[in-house]
């Protein structure tokens, strides 16, 4: 009797990278699922079997991963219900050498594989995966050289004044694709400058606008529905106040070029604006702060709303700043205190984790229509400043911060920090088409307040284990990340001792030894660490300054692990 074949369960994988023509009754989309189901068929004899759901990216790029019909394909194969990918062709899944080794990785460690119906590779040798990778290499280079032409198109075309779409600005509509002056609006737009010149505050014009009933100029979406004619806010006003369309110009990057369209603001009104601006910081909080400033001076508030002030304390040649409550009353010593450090620390991580994450920026920051390629950008700017943000020396730190965020409250047993969607987008340099949410983003997480030695600290909570509270700790994750970093140099360097890599790297050589024996750390311990469940005693300095035993279970009792 013949054995009965496994059945080979396929998901067939789609993708068009523009959404043109996706409307028509049988598109691109359809074309290659057509032609996958009829190769399955073709193999019923091996088993092949094709799953009924349906794995369609119409509108997405195939430069990252963010697509919703990729992620539910690798949630099911991470699952176990997917054996084989069917493609029609290789680029469809992907565009980009490092996202197809995440794929890859993936695959093979559920067993899975694909198959491009119109190309053949056989991935099992050396040859076959030269062959994939160069291709591979060649869609990624379509890719970005069909970026590059674009976006010199973009530039040309703004160097000639043309205006290039986008959100219209207010004082002008847009007929034939050329701004013409909205007499009406522009009078608005007039009034809100010389408004700014008299009460000399963004946040005080946003009250004053929001009084008189002023608007957000209203516009038509593709769709059929409408955005806009909501209060102004400090991000629209900002970018209306510094905007160089209403000087007659064409704005690309930080260059503005003369354009097609008329000047709405006289030369004098614009000049007046823009010094004021530059003299309370554009783009940041008009508050007075210390010339000492604090990254957060000027946006931190308690739970009632009250501001909190930036303060410190000396010991010996050292100061510890603090943001602390005011004393509303004169020997009132209730009034409570947080690290500038923790909060700070805490701000910037929980802000750049949220920048990273490229589903929040475009289920929260944008709204309106725009192409999967804008919001590639989008995701991929907001990264970048996310790394920039914590790479970042004190001063440019702040700035960032001041630019992106509206306000911090600290409360008992969480930090709620939010963000100016509108100010997020100037700062990334998004293009002009795309919007923000009309809801801004709010980031909100656990915070407790912790004593370890002497110190009173503010830190987030990690995950429960056990019956005791985590605590992850950055400083000692780095050491581990430092000693690992060591260890490589020893290694590429067997004829050089850690003294020697020390002199040269004008290091310490003794804390440079004490770093590298963590190397032998129990794994357990390591994963612990990673993971915030050490225990809380367990500081950077004792870590170093244990005497380790080489037994991993004498390690574990001596740091306090048992």
């Amino acid at each position: 009797m013949e054995r009965t074949k496994k059945m080979v369960r396929c998901a067939i994988y789609t993708r068009k990278s523009t959404e043109d023509g996706l409307e028509q009754e049988y598109n691109s989309l359809d074309a290659q699922y057509d032609a996958c189901t009829a190769y399955a068929l073709s193999q019923r004899h091996e088993g092949w079997t094709v799953t009924k759901d349906r794995y369609d990216d119409g509108g997405f790029s195939g430069g990252n991963l963010e697509r919703p019909g990729l992620k539910r394909l690798l949630a099911d194969i991470e699952a176990g219900t997917v054996d084989i990918i069917l493609l029609y062709k290789i680029d469809r899944l992907t565009r980009s050498l490092s996202d197809f080794a995440k794929i890859v990785e993936i695959l093979d460690r559920k067993g899975a594989s694909f198959v491009s119906i119109t190309q053949s590779f056989n991935t099992t040798t050396s040859m076959g995966r030269l062959t994939l990778n160069m291709l591979l290499s060649f869609a990624q280079f379509e890719r970005e050289v069909t970026g590059e032409r674009i976006r010199d198109k973009i530039y040309a075309s703004k160097r000639k004044g043309i205006w290039m779409g986008g959100p219209v600005p207010l004082g002008y509509d847009v007929i034939d694709r050329k701004l013409l002056v909205n007499e009406v609006e522009a009078e608005q737009v007039r009034y809100i400058m010389q408004l700014y010149l008299k009460v000399g505050s963004v946040p005080e014009l946003v009250d004053l606008l929001a009084k008189n009933g002023s608007h957000t100029k209203i516009q038509q979406r593709k769709d059929g529905g409408t955005r806009g004619g909501v209060h102004f806010k400090r991000g629209n006003l900002y970018h209306l106040l510094s905007n160089r369309v209403y000087r007659g110009m064409t704005v690309h990057k930080s260059e503005a070029f003369e354009g097609e369209h008329d000047a709405i603001v006289a030369e004098e009104l614009w000049d007046q604006v823009q010094a004021k601006l530059a003299k309370q910081g554009q783009g940041g909080s008009s508050r007075r702060v210390s010339a000492r400033t604090g990254v957060l001076a000027g946006l931190i508030y308690n739970a009632e709303g009250a501001a909190m002030v930036l303060t410190h304390t000396q010991k010996g040649n050292r100061r510890f700043h603090y943001y602390a409550n005011r004393y509303e009353n004169i020997g009132d010593s209730s009034a409570s205190r947080v690290s500038a450090r923790d909060i700070e620390d805490i701000v910037v991580g929980q802000l750049s984790q949220t920048l990273a994450l490229g589903i929040q920026v475009q289920s929260v920051l944008l709204d309106g229509t725009y192409t999967a390629d804008q919001l590639h950008n989008a995701i991929s700017r907001c990264r970048q400043l996310a790394d920039e943000l914590t790479a970042a020396k004190y001063i440019r730190k702040q700035a960032i911060i001041r630019t992106v965020l509206d306000r911090v409250e600290l409360h008992e047993d969480r930090v709620v920090i939010k963000i100016d969607n509108r100010s997020l987008l100037n700062a990334i340099g998004a293009e002009g088409s795309i919007q923000p949410s009309s809801s801004d983003l709010i980031i909100e997480r656990e915070a407790i307040r912790l004593r370890r030695g002497k110190a009173l600290r503010l830190i987030i909570p990690a995950a429960l284990a056990g019956d005791g509270m985590s605590l992850r700790d950055a400083k000692l994750v780095a050491l581990i990340a430092e000693s690992r970093a060591i260890m490589a140099q020893i290694v590429t360097n067997p004829d050089k001792s850690v003294p020697t890599l020390a002199a040269e790297q004008g290091r310490c050589r003794v804390r440079m030894m004490k770093v590298a024996k963590l190397v032998c750390l129990d794994p357990y311990i390591v994963t612990a660490i990673v993971e915030g469940r050490q225990p809380l005693k367990l500081t950077p300095s004792k870590l170093l300054a244990a005497d380790l035993p080489l037994a991993w279970p004498e390690q574990r009792r001596v740091l306090g692990f048992s």
